[in-house]
């Protein structure tokens, strides 16, 4: 298959090109070349080592847009992933926002046999209130459960290139393996889950909650819908023509730019996660703002409601508080 073999080239395939940058937020916030995923290429083909220059490697926000818009179909997300981990092999000292080396090995309370699974996510879980929004919503369509495990740990982990033990992910995966639809709002472990479950359903929180149509008739053209990047583009193929849809159906604004690659605030970042000012968060999305009239902003990542509000002096609230009066009014 062409995609496959397009998956296997590494970064000596790059021929600098630089599509990459139309969608590298950091490139649009730094405006820095040694900074961005095209320089990384061309230093390692010039003979750098992954130390040399570690601070573009720790730069990256690891939002997947470089892939999709990559010509040459090189597999950047694992190519960034794989230059995190190396390096992570001379490191002595760690970056302020890498996460606890430590992962959850007991039980998370057995396995749920719903239909549906959905996994939150710390930031979604830990706000109880769009939570159970979320969950009545979903609830409407299927049976749908709240996974006790939803990975995060894992998730954190595989982000910042540390070794997850094996034990640890095949926990996890067992106690999913009995939904036949999993819901995760948490972009960074799609690919690894549809790698870990094939055949099994995976989808974003956003495409769940938007295929019904009861949320998507309450979207309209002063509406900026900000699309979560990271599970967008590691089933970009398809989700492409999802919100394509979306965005001709009611006339919403979206994230995508020309190439329909999702342009991130980086909010879900390892970095966002610890300092969305340090991380840029804001200044992305000021820049995914500007020029836009829009009255309203609706953000499928909860990670994206603060740089937004903090962005401008507009309502942001999050798609499971989309057509409630009390939160739109």
């Amino acid at each position: 298959m062409i995609g496959k073999n397009k998956q296997r080239k590494g970064y000596e395939a790059c021929s600098g090109c630089g599509v990459c940058l139309l969608s590298c937020p950091v490139w649009h916030r730094t405006q820095t070349m040694s900074l961005t995923r095209k320089a990384r290429a061309k230093a390692i083909q010039g003979g750098a080592t992954y130390k040399e220059i570690a601070n573009s490697i720790d730069m990256c926000l690891l939002c997947g847009a470089c892939e999709t818009a990559c010509p040459e179909g090189i597999g950047l997300a694992d190519l960034n992933i794989h230059q995190r981990r190396e390096l992570n092999r001379s490191r002595t000292e760690y970056p302020f926002w890498y996460p606890d080396k430590k992962f959850a090995m007991d039980s998370h309370g057995g396995v749920s046999k719903a239909a549906a699974l959905l996994l939150a996510g710390e930031g979604l879980r830990a706000n109880q209130e769009v939570c159970e929004s979320v969950m009545g919503l979903l609830q409407q369509k299927a049976e749908t459960a709240l996974s006790r495990d939803d990975g995060q740990d894992i998730a954190r982990g595989m982000e910042a290139g540390l070794p997850v033990p094996q034990e640890r992910i095949e926990g996890f995966i067992s106690s999913l393996r009995p939904a036949r639809t999993l819901i995760v709002a948490e972009g960074w472990l799609h690919r690894p889950l549809r790698k870990w479950l094939p055949g099994k359903k995976i989808i974003g929180l956003g495409e769940s909650l938007l295929s019904s149509g009861y949320l998507s008739r309450r979207l309209g053209p002063e509406d900026l819908y900000v699309i979560e990047s990271r599970g967008y583009h590691a089933d970009h193929k398809r989700l492409v023509l999802f919100y394509d849809r979306l965005r001709r159906e009611t006339g919403c604004q979206t994230n995508l730019d020309l190439q329909r690659t999702a342009f991130s605030t980086g909010a879900s970042s390892l970095q966002g996660r610890k300092d969305i000012a340090a991380a840029g968060c804001i200044e992305n999305a000021k820049h995914i703002l500007r020029g836009r009239r829009v009255k309203r902003v609706v953000v499928e990542d909860l990670a994206d409601l603060e740089p937004f509000r903090r962005a401008a002096d507009i309502p942001v609230i999050h798609l499971g508080f989309l057509g409630s009066k009390e939160q739109t009014s």
